[in-house]
């Protein structure tokens, strides 16, 4: 699953999200969703998320969704430093029930030479909770206009070889996680939120 957390509608990052697309589906992945948050944004979390009711009525669909993958995707553009709110917004809404040990892979956009620092940031706060185990690869999709096209083409060799090789290394990770799913006592009803 890739989620795009660019607020604008047809954003660039959703121009890499169809490029990883591809990339998974000849990485070994039987299908792949892409969760667009700049067409479909979702509510920001409140105490109310688990009623289901009103603004949250849409969440055990988006649950489900999420709980089907085996592997999910992050592609945030960077704002200033930072990533989206909906890219921190998305990580709040999955518990471990949907997120928790699987593989996840963090995808920076920039304009110009940046895309880092939403990495370092989702790194460092984003997994706490849900228990998504981020891979050590990381892409950063940077000068983002010359380097994907319209239809999503990639014209830059070295870019794309390393984005097969972590899509690869993704899919690879993707397997050796499904058994610990499969554990008893995984997700943990008494370790349901990380030190």
């Amino acid at each position: 699953m890739i989620i795009v957390a660019s607020q604008r509608p047809e954003s660039a990052s959703l121009r890499c999200a169809r490029f990883l697309e591809r990339q998974a589906l000849s990485s070994g992945f039987a299908d792949c969703d892409i969760l667009d948050l700049g067409k479909t944004p979702l509510p920001l979390w409140d105490t109310d998320l688990d009623s289901h009711v009103g603004h949250w009525s849409d969440m055990p669909d988006l649950r489900q969704r999420v709980q089907a993958a085996h592997a999910v995707i992050l592609v945030t553009p960077e704002w200033h430093g930072m990533a989206t709110p909906a890219a921190k917004n998305f990580l709040m809404l999955c518990t471990q029930h949907e997120l928790g040990h699987k593989a996840g892979l963090l995808a920076g956009v920039s304009a110009a030479d940046n895309g880092v620092y939403p990495i370092a940031e989702l790194r460092m706060s984003g997994t706490k909770n849900n228990h998504l185990c981020l891979i050590p690869e990381q892409l950063i999709f940077r000068q983002v206009d010359s380097l994907i096209d319209a239809d999503s083409l990639c014209h830059d060799e070295p870019f794309e070889a390393r984005s097969r090789y972590t899509m690869s290394l993704l899919a690879h990770y993707a397997r050796a996680l499904t058994p610990i799913r499969d554990l008893p006592g995984v997700p943990s009803r008494s370790f349901a939120f990380g030190m």
